[in-house]
């Protein structure tokens, strides 16, 4: 085979090549002289009777392994020709799927004159096959098997036509919007636009005008018209005219070069989405005047449709079933996706990355499984997405995150009335320190685009970067303690500035890393004793601290800037506006640790709680053949052990704190989880205008309060039933029932 192969690259070579092969025993002393490229000789032999005796050595359910042939190849491979399992392969009885050109030819599918209820029902059913998209389905089994987007310049009917095109122009838009900012995973979204062509030889503009002529001349027949025709024509117009500000609101965002983000461009915006919810009620409304799937049929419309017309374009794989939405669940999905954007757009009032990240995380809980909304933030944020140099297309990474520890904490050398402020070498250092390490804290905000499952393989990795991130600020404290310490400022001291800022936000990863487990449902009920003490004992309370510290530096700060001013003036107007800051300051900061406190005794209640179930031998735990909790605990806490602070919890320090939590009576626990949620509840309760995931957590708070009590109290106390963990109000804090 090698010298075969040789030739072909070689034609200097003889023209006769000599080849060995494994054959009968009266060919193996000899070589054969064999012309080019021969075809091998084979001596086939039936093995059949000796394979089904090798077979009988098999146990039930036993494979043989071979190294060319594993699991994964089994699980991968298909059979070819096989109706069943060929994505490719139909029956010699099934009639031949109709393309675009047969369809016109049989008369299946008009180009003109086509009714206002046939109009209605098509654009319905390709924004059904849209969302379908959106949700994960390919084009070629969604959008594509509408037999008018193949070839929308043949239609000649005005409004069929200028939707097809803005159809095709929808979704090159939003496959820009979605792939250039890679914040998906090939489960979310597929890309692929399988050679069609998507309008490409008419621009946005002439597009609108498509629509907008469209629209007019529907809205002058429409003013003749009476009855159930008018509604008809009022059902097409709303379509076009949302479809048009639909597609004005994604060009508007898609970033262009040296684009900024400007609040005039919102304003216009948010406008036009405010125009496209006017329209969803009438367009709801109208749904049935529009032709409906016949019943017992996956077809989206019977008119325009074939859904086998792109089998040959997917991959040899097995066939796959495309749920299309029903129409009206079609129209409620693109109200909460515009309602989405429209929320999305605030983040234009973000002015630090404190403010920006909260914004990123409580969108991702409500955007969910909405991959074009989470782009769209993204788009909006980081303007130049993926190179997220910049923020709003104007301000540095670097500027925003100095903003934000200079709000946090004020350190020294970011504080203008500081004489170490002016220092060159201590700037150089600041400006070294965020140039280097700006890029961890834009990945926190980039993971925040991604579906729930994969933020949290995301935070795994994040971590890694946050534990270099605190060796670095630890230096950069050093640094400047000692070089105040040196001049001896008359001045408030650099001390673990930069490192409290760094713990707070590496903080925050680690427990939404945890609490996202909760979400995914990824522990069992017996994992959650040492899941909650983590978050009891050391995540909120490291919170606390840091935020109770970088509150004292806040005061500290205010303090020295009151006395500078008035030993300056001596008017007492600068020391009023400076006690308004630190009110201001003190209230934002309290705020803060008032939430972490209640959250941290939110997890001591469940904590102790689950101590007194375990110790009731209330919860199941795995047999003892397939249990190892040390391997268990090992594995949940893994990505925390590359960080100095705080420093990781080993296996066995938390068997020592179980063995002493065991020996307490459990009705003792039981009073001691409901003290925790009583606690829990008076600080909510204490927090000035809460928003709706405190109040959630208030009601659970108050239940669980309650329960505790009961159990307490000798409620069910020789019950052995389980108790049950209700997620249904929040996804991190569950209700405790126990039946």
């Amino acid at each position: 085979m090698e010298n075969s192969m040789m030739e072909e690259t070689n034609p200097e070579l003889d023209s006769t090549v000599k080849f060995t092969y494994a054959t009968p025993a009266n060919m193996l002393h000899n070589q054969v002289a064999l012309p080019q490229n021969p075809m091998p000789i084979r001596e086939w032999k039936d093995i059949t009777k000796e394979f089904f005796e090798a077979v009988q050595e098999l146990d039930v359910g036993e494979l043989q392994h071979v190294f060319l042939f594993g699991l994964f190849e089994a699980m991968s491979a298909i059979e070819m020709m096989d109706p069943k399992m060929d994505a490719g392969m139909k029956r010699n009885e099934e009639p031949a799927p109709l393309t675009f050109e047969t369809a016109v030819k049989s008369g299946a599918i008009k180009l003109n004159d086509i009714s206002y209820k046939d109009t209605i029902g098509l654009m319905d059913s390709m924004y059904a096959c849209l969302v379908s998209w959106l949700e994960g389905h390919s084009l070629a089994q969604t959008l594509f098997t509408c037999l008018y987007l193949h070839k929308p310049l043949e239609i000649q009917d005005q409004k069929l036509r200028a939707f097809c095109c803005a159809m095709l122009k929808l979704v090159e838009t939003i496959g820009k919007q979605i792939v250039n900012v890679k914040v998906y995973e090939e489960e979310d979204f597929q890309s692929s636009t399988y050679g069609y062509d998507l309008c490409s030889i008419f621009s946005y503009s002439y597009i609108f005008t498509m629509l907008k002529t469209a629209e007019d001349d529907l809205i002058k027949k429409g003013k003749e018209a009476t009855g159930e025709l008018a509604e008809e024509i009022q059902g097409v117009t709303a379509r076009l005219k949302f479809t048009r500000f639909f597609l004005q609101v994604l060009v508007t965002v898609e970033p262009r070069p040296e684009s900024e983000t400007k609040e005039a461009e919102i304003n216009e915006i948010v406008r036009l989405l405010g125009a496209a919810i006017d329209l969803v009620p009438i367009i709801k409304r109208t749904v049935p005047l529009g032709t409906q799937p016949e019943p017992d049929s996956d077809v989206p419309n019977p008119i325009g449709f074939s859904l086998m017309v792109n089998q040959r374009l997917l991959p040899p794989t097995f066939p796959r079933f495309t749920k299309f939405r029903e129409r009206s669940s079609c129209y409620t999905y693109i109200d909460e996706l515009v309602q989405r954007i429209k929320q999305a757009c605030k983040v234009i009032h973000c002015t630090n990355y404190h403010q920006a990240l909260n914004f990123f995380l409580e969108f991702s809980k409500k955007a969910g499984a909405c991959l074009l909304s989470r782009s769209i933030l993204q788009h909006l944020f980081f303007r130049d997405a993926p190179n997220s140099n910049k923020i709003f297309g104007y301000n540095e990474v670097d500027q925003l995150l100095k903003k934000s520890i200079k709000e946090f904490i004020a350190p020294p050398v970011l504080t203008p009335e500081h004489p170490l402020y002016a220092n060159p070498m201590a700037k150089d250092c600041v400006d070294s320190f965020f140039f280097y390490n700006q890029l961890t804290f834009v990945s926190f905000i980039e993971i925040c685009g991604y579906n729930r499952a994969r933020q949290r393989d995301k935070l795994a990795k994040l971590l890694d970067g946050f534990a270099n991130l605190q060796e670095e600020a630890e230096r950069v404290d050093a640094f400047f303690h000692k070089y105040m310490k040196s001049e001896s400022f008359d001045a408030p001291k650099h001390l673990g500035c930069f490192g409290t800022w760094v713990l707070y936000y590496s903080l925050r990863a680690m427990s939404l890393y945890l609490l996202s487990g909760l979400e995914l449902e990824l522990y069992s009920v017996h994992e959650y004793l040492y899941i909650f003490w983590y978050l009891y004992e050391f995540l909120f309370g490291w919170a606390v601290s840091a935020l109770t510290r970088a509150d004292t530096y806040l005061n500290d700060e205010d303090k020295f800037l009151e006395t500078r001013n008035h030993a300056m003036t001596g008017k007492g107007k600068k020391n009023k506006g400076a006690n308004k800051t630190k009110n201001k300051k003190m209230k934002h900061h309290t705020r803060e640790i008032m939430y972490n406190q209640a959250l941290q005794n939110m997890c001591g209640g469940y904590y102790k709680g689950l101590a007194g179930f375990l110790q009731e031998e209330r919860i199941p735990q795995p047999l003892p053949m397939f249990n190892n909790e040390k391997v268990r605990y090992e594995h949940r806490f893994a990505p925390f052990t590359e960080l100095t602070t705080p420093p990781p919890m080993p296996y066995y320090d938390y068997k020592r704190m179980e063995l002493q939590l065991l020996r307490i009576p459990s009705q003792d626990l039981f009073l001691h989880a409901a003290k925790h949620f009583h606690q829990a509840r008076t600080l909510l309760e204490a927090i000035p205008d809460p928003d709706v995931e405190m109040i959630d957590i208030l009601k659970i708070a108050k239940t669980n309060f309650v329960v505790m009590n009961l159990l307490a109290n000798g409620h069910k106390k020789d019950s052995k039933t389980p108790p049950e963990f209700d997620f249904s109000l929040h996804k991190y804090y569950p209700i405790i029932k126990q039946q």
